[in-house]
This record gives structure tokens, sequence and C-alpha cells, in this order.
């Protein structure tokens, strides 16, 4: 019988593309995968299932288990706190149902946040003999330290800490997201480099180029909108770090009736980012709902280029993993990046400007409206080498296979 690889991960359930795609990777080499994830959808703030625990086959190799999780929650308070600790002490009552059902794990990846995982998916691999590997896609507790504003001797940001330094020692292997990450593990645990890995969030290539050639199409309005002018585009959460009213500012600084800009997704700061965009007047900006994943592609094949930013906080240092920067650069449209440290919109060539600097936002965009076809394909060519070499699931996964068999 093949090998078993767990990976845990509570919100897998849902837009949650990497642990999907890493279990097609090793399924895809003889692993059985269980993707264990909690029922509770922390987008929809509604269960996907009534069961307790529910088995559902997603592929050739690939189980989803789905775990009722409670309470139900709608905000970041106690109530997803306790649905973080429901969820782990569900993975320890569990694990023996999932090993009779699945396999008994190889190697068990419990990705954070939240780190109650990590304590789950060390008691797994201890009670079957797997290898154990941390994952992280967000530092906690700094991130909620730095970026959320809790106080750093919060009782909760103390155990947060505690359950990081220890799980860091004990850990067979380290996975971060952040290509420099490993110096914050360092910091705080002193293990060796040696057991930590950079293993970034990616994308699935063939299903971009598959996605531009399928029947699905755009929205009318959505497509009227990009057909018909200059346009660039922002897709993903509006949210308070992502910086739109930045944005927004540049573009009011560009002052160029024949540019365009549309913002497409949605998020709690949605009606406030609509109202900013009402207050600088800017008639040359429509806000447009969320679109499915797979319809990217295709929005970014009728822009002109892509725009994003974020906020300077010290916790970028460790370096960034952000899903939309591969989706931009992938599709090769020239795209402006508003960051202070160093990342993929950078090392591809693009335009990468000072976080809060709207006037070189503006200057950002207006160089990209003056590029030639020759400048045009050669910043294309050169992010999607970038992507294809580097943060192309398929490389990942089978990186990933490939430190997990050398432990």
């Amino acid at each position: 019988m093949s090998k078993c690889i767990w990976i845990i991960n509570q919100y897998a359930s849902h837009l949650e593309t990497r642990h999907w795609e890493l279990a097609k990777s090793f399924a895809g080499n003889g692993y059985r995968v269980a993707v264990i994830t909690s029922s509770y959808h922390h987008g929809k703030h509604m269960y996907l299932f009534d069961e307790n625990i529910k088995y559902v086959q997603k592929g050739d190799g690939i189980t989803y288990v789905y775990l009722h999780s409670n309470p139900e929650y709608s905000s970041n308070g106690a109530k997803r706190v306790l649905n973080m600790i429901c969820f782990s002490k569900m993975v320890n009552r569990y694990s023996a149902d999932f090993a009779d059902k699945i396999g008994i794990p190889s190697y068990v990846i419990a990705s954070s946040a939240p780190p109650f995982v990590w304590e789950s998916g060390y008691k797994a691999a201890r009670k079957y003999n797997a290898k154990f590997i941390a994952e992280f896609r967000d530092i906690w507790p700094l991130s909620l330290i730095e970026i959320q504003g809790v106080n750093r001797y919060h009782p909760f940001v103390l155990l947060l800490s505690s359950f990081e330094k220890k799980t860091y020692r004990r850990a067979d292997a380290i996975v971060s997201t952040m290509p420099y990450a490993y110096k914050h593990v360092i910091e705080v645990s002193g293990v060796s480099k040696d057991k930590i890995f950079w293993m970034p969030n990616g994308i699935n290539v063939r299903e971009v180029q598959d996605d531009l050639i399928s029947d699905s199409n755009l929205p009318a309005d959505l497509y009227d909108y990009l057909k018909s002018n200059w346009c660039g585009v922002y897709i993903g959460s509006i949210a308070k770090c992502e910086c739109l009213d930045l944005l927004l500012s540049g573009f009011k600084e560009v002052n160029d009736p024949d540019i365009f800009f549309a913002v497409i997704g949605e998020g709690n700061e949605k009606d406030n980012i609509i109202n900013y965009s009402n207050e600088l007047n800017l008639q040359n900006v429509k806000f447009f709902p969320a679109i499915d994943r797979h319809l990217i592609p295709k929005v970014l094949a009728n822009a002109k280029f892509a725009a994003a930013a974020i906020e300077n906080h010290s916790i970028y240092q460790y370096g960034l993993s952000m899903n939309k920067l591969n989706d931009y650069l992938v599709s090769g449209i020239p795209t402006v990046f508003a960051c202070d440290v160093d990342n993929v919109v950078k090392d591809a060539g693009h335009f990468v400007v000072p976080t809060n600097d709207k006037t070189q936002i503006a200057q950002a965009i207006l160089k990209v409206k003056n590029l030639n076809d020759k400048d045009i394909l050669e910043l294309k060519e050169r992010a999607q080498k970038i992507i294809s070499d580097h943060y192309d699931y398929t490389e990942i996964g089978k990186n990933y296979l490939k430190m997990m068999e050398s432990l």
C-alpha cells in the first residue's frame, strides 16, 4: 500500500489553493493524501456539512476530512479562538479514525495560522512514528502584534509564543511561505537553519493556461469596461491591509482622462473605499463584485496593468507570499506594487515604488501607459519565467516531497 501524508490546515476548506495543489502533486507521485480541515467556512461564516466528521474524495488519492469545529463566529474575537482550539482537539480525537479510513501517515504537515494545529500535528506524528513538518503561512503571534496591534504581553500572545518556540525546536522540518522567515525562526528558537525550508505560495501555471481558453465568460459589465478603456485592475480582498486608499490616491494624481481603473473584489472595507473614491471624485474608477478564481486570467488578459500595495510593517522583512502577485505576473501584464521590501515584482523587473508614496504610484502608471510593444514583451517574458521557474506548484510540490523524503 502507498505511503500516506496528512496535511492539517483549519482553513483549507475554502479559497485555499496551496494545500489542494500540494495534495495533487503528492498524489501524483504515488502518495495517499488526507487534507484535514474545518467544515466551518471562514469567509461565509457557515458550515459546509452538518456531520461531526465528513470524508470527501476530491481526486485520485486525495481525501478531504471536514471537522465540525465549534462555535460559529463572525469576527476575530473569542469565539474564533475557541473554534481554533476545538478544531485542534478534534484532530486529536479522530486521528485513529483518519488512520483507519485513509492510512497511517508517514509525514504530518501541520500548517499555521493558527499555531494550535502544530500541537495536534506533533501528537499525530508521535503516535504514528511519522515525520512532523511545521509549516507557517503567517508568523503568529508576530503578525498579531505588528499588524493587528495586539499587546505583546497579552496572555493570548504569550500562549502563542510558547507554542511557536516549542514547535520549532521539536519539528523534523520547518516550512515557511516567506523566503527570509528563517531569520525569525532562528531568532526565537535557536534551531539550525538546515531544517528550515522556503516553499512559497505558488500558482498552477497549466491551469492558468487552461482558464484562458475555457468557455467561461467574464461578467458582461466587467468585460465591456475592460475592453472599452485603457484600464488597470486591482483583484482581491478589499481590506485595510491592502491599501486601496493609497492606490486610489495615486490614481487621482495620474490625472489622465484616458486611463481607467477597475477594483474587483469584496471585503469589510469596500463601502469605505467606495466612499473614499467618491470623495476623490474619481470618475474613471469602477467597482465590481468578486469573481471566480478561474476567471482571473481572463480579466488580466484584458487589462493594461495590475496594481497592489501593502502597509509598511517590519514583519515584511521576512518576505512576502501574496497570491495576487503570482496571478498578476503569470499573466505578463505590467505590475505596479507599492512596497518597501524585496518582492517577486521587483525580481521580475516590474514597477515597485515606496509604500505611501502616491506620487510615485501615479508616475509608475504613466510609465506603463508610455511603454512600447517591445518593452511590454520583455516585461511579460521576464515575469512569466520567474513564475514558471520558482512559483509553479508543479515544481514546489516536487521540492516539498524531496525535502520530506530526505528527513
